[in-house]
């Protein structure tokens, strides 16, 4: 691992997440306390933006608990999570800044250490992995399809930043340095739509010429709370979508490309169902699992987790269903 910056902040937006505030700072402590055994300056800023719970005064009590941590109490005029994270940018102190979700903590003590290695030198944003907390009873199809959805996220964004064509950032792990976020502006160039502030925003600082990495090992990856329910699923990624209308034509074909090839391989098996088609078809899946389950020993995941690429069509059929709900009936608020 490279040498970090001398410094650093931690950002973190919430709204009513007072039952995640314990467990976020509980989390995030051993990363600072190792952090700053390394000699790094580390400072945590969490917005409470416009929560109507216990989450002020929770922040608050924490921050007492803490030093270098500061509470930014703000009114929430918009929905979304952008108006909260460019003013806990704003009031962040160090030149490197993290930002990680409420319900989110990182996978190691070295996490900020990974994170921020050679910032402003070999890169001006890094994108981070962030899986789904292991469920805490036996795992269930919800569970596992997630845990899909979640790798082969990261593969596709890790993908495109290795063949120089950067688009897709995680707001529950990412890192970047002030200057490419003043050049971007922030998010005003996208402030109205409810979400992106990692894709839309990474996007735009592409544009602006920033250098983009991505930090795979466990020790700066996070885990994350996933809903535990279908429904709850169903509407976070419905909110997801309503970023979608400011990809590129481009990108959008690529994000389908996974789905229409599975369609594509089960339309020829169909219409032809020789020995050759189904040898054609049966090699396909193998190198595509093969791919995968080289990228998920990347992410110091289990190699024979690839197995479970074959679920991905489910995981497609359950994309298109949460964008047409979107598209038809449910304008779901965020949060």
């Amino acid at each position: 691992m490279d040498v970090p910056p001398s410094g650093c902040t931690v950002v973190a937006c919430f709204h009513n997440e007072a039952p995640h505030v314990a467990d976020f700072a509980l989390g995030l402590k051993p990363a600072l306390q190792t952090a700053r055994a390394k000699g790094m300056s580390v400072d945590v800023v969490t917005v409470n933006h416009g929560s109507t719970d216990e989450t002020g005064e929770l922040l608050e009590k924490e921050a007492r608990q803490e030093n270098h941590w500061q509470v930014v109490h703000a009114s929430r005029t918009r929905s979304g999570k952008k108006e909260a994270l460019a003013l806990g940018v704003a009031a962040a102190s160090a030149n490197t800044v993290v930002v990680m979700d409420a319900d989110c903590r990182p996978a190691h003590p070295d996490w900020l250490l990974h994170m921020t290695a050679e910032a402003g030198t070999r890169w001006d944003v890094q994108v981070g992995v962030s899986l789904p907390r292991p469920p805490n009873s036996r795992p269930s199809l919800l569970s596992l399809l997630q845990r899909i959805e979640a790798q082969r996220l990261a593969q596709r964004a890790v993908g495109a930043i290795e063949a120089g064509a950067p688009y897709l950032g995680f707001g529950r792990n990412m890192a970047f340095i002030r200057d490419i976020w003043n050049r971007t502006q922030g998010m005003e160039g996208h402030e109205d739509l409810m979400s992106g502030d990692d894709d839309l925003w990474l996007q735009e600082a592409v544009r602006k010429g920033a250098k983009v990495t991505a930090c795979l090992p466990t020790e700066g990856q996070t885990i994350s709370q996933w809903p535990d329910t279908w429904k709850g699923w169903r509407k976070q990624k419905t909110r997801h979508f309503t970023a979608s209308v400011a990809y590129p034509r481009s990108t959008l074909l690529r994000l389908g490309m996974p789905a229409m090839g599975w369609m594509f391989l089960a339309v020829g098996v169909v219409h032809n169902p020789s020995g050759t088609s189904m040898a054609l078809a049966t090699s396909a899946v193998l190198i595509r699992t093969l791919t995968f389950g080289l990228f998920l020993h990347r992410m110091d995941q289990p190699f024979w987790q690839a197995w479970t690429l074959l679920l991905e069509p489910a995981v497609s059929l359950f994309r298109g269903w949460a964008w047409w709900k979107g598209q038809t009936s449910d304008l779901t608020p965020w949060k």
